[in-house]
């Protein structure tokens, strides 16, 4: 077990969530169409881009070994270079689906500019896609980049 990189995940989540506490109930934090847009699309177009194996054996498999590396048996360096690559990608699809986001919400504001009760939650959309992405980023996809990076790196030399 990962116990350093589970603890990093763990200390920096309770940082986030006691930080959103302190100033307003989590579940202001929720929107489904934010979450739809990020967490789906993110699959999606890293599927479209490495297959589904890109999906489940390197982001959903690379988490696994990422936090469990002792019950997994080694991958090759070519494997953890494509855990990477794939990793990296999902990033950049985030942080590109977050602008898109970020974009239909303006646009949704922008709509119901004659009814202010409606401004509020397309502005949630707006700005919950980029803060989901990022998380997804610092969350995931950075450090299953980095693990694999140093992994690729120890099978190889």
């Amino acid at each position: 077990m990962n116990l350093f990189g589970i603890l990093g995940l763990l200390l920096v989540t309770s940082l986030l969530v006691s930080a959103i506490l302190l100033g307003s109930p989590l579940i202001i934090f929720f929107n489904t169409v934010s979450v739809i847009i990020i967490v789906l699309g993110t699959l999606s177009v890293t599927m479209a881009a490495h297959g589904i194996d890109g999906v489940l054996k390197y982001l959903l498999g690379g988490m696994s070994r990422l936090l469990l590396p002792a019950n997994a048996t080694p991958w090759s360096a070519q494997e953890c270079t494509q855990a990477v690559h794939v990793a990296r990608s999902a990033g950049t699809s985030a942080i590109l689906l977050a602008g898109c986001g970020g974009l239909i919400g303006v646009i949704q504001m922008l709509q119901q500019m004659d009814d202010p009760t409606k401004i509020g939650p397309a502005m949630a959309v707006a700005l919950l896609t980029s803060f989901y992405a990022v998380l997804g980023n610092l969350l995931i996809f950075i450090p299953l980049a980095r693990y694999f990076s140093e992994a690729a790196l120890k099978v190889e030399g």
